[in-house]
């Protein structure tokens, strides 16, 4: 497990802080649908404002005709998409290193 890691650090790492961003936003989007988008509840605030920079960038690439509510929606596909991407980079890594290709 070490040599793996060490040998994959430059995907493993970025893999697991979209897994964080992604779990915080589906912790997110539960809770606004449980205590609403504009909830004075102090969990909610705190979650919007460390996933807000996330859903703000999907907002700027997201047509407009997107309702703001789909935005964590999005988010949270664009994060899987993008860990999906990760884990075909990492296995053309390990397919590179064993001269598979």
């Amino acid at each position: 497990m070490p040599q793996k890691l060490l040998a994959d650090w430059q995907v493993y790492i970025p893999s697991l802080i979209l897994a964080l961003l992604t779990y915080l936003l589906l912790a997110r989007l539960v809770l606004e649908l449980v205590f609403g988008a504009g909830s004075p509840a102090r969990v909610v605030r705190a979650l919007v404002s460390v996933t807000n920079p996330v859903v703000r960038a999907v907002g700027a690439i997201t047509p407009r005709a997107v309702p703001g509510a789909l935005l964590t929606a999005c988010a949270i596909f664009w994060l899987l998409t993008a860990r999906i991407a990760l884990a075909q980079l990492a296995a053309l890594m390990a397919m590179l290193r064993r001269g598979q290709m």
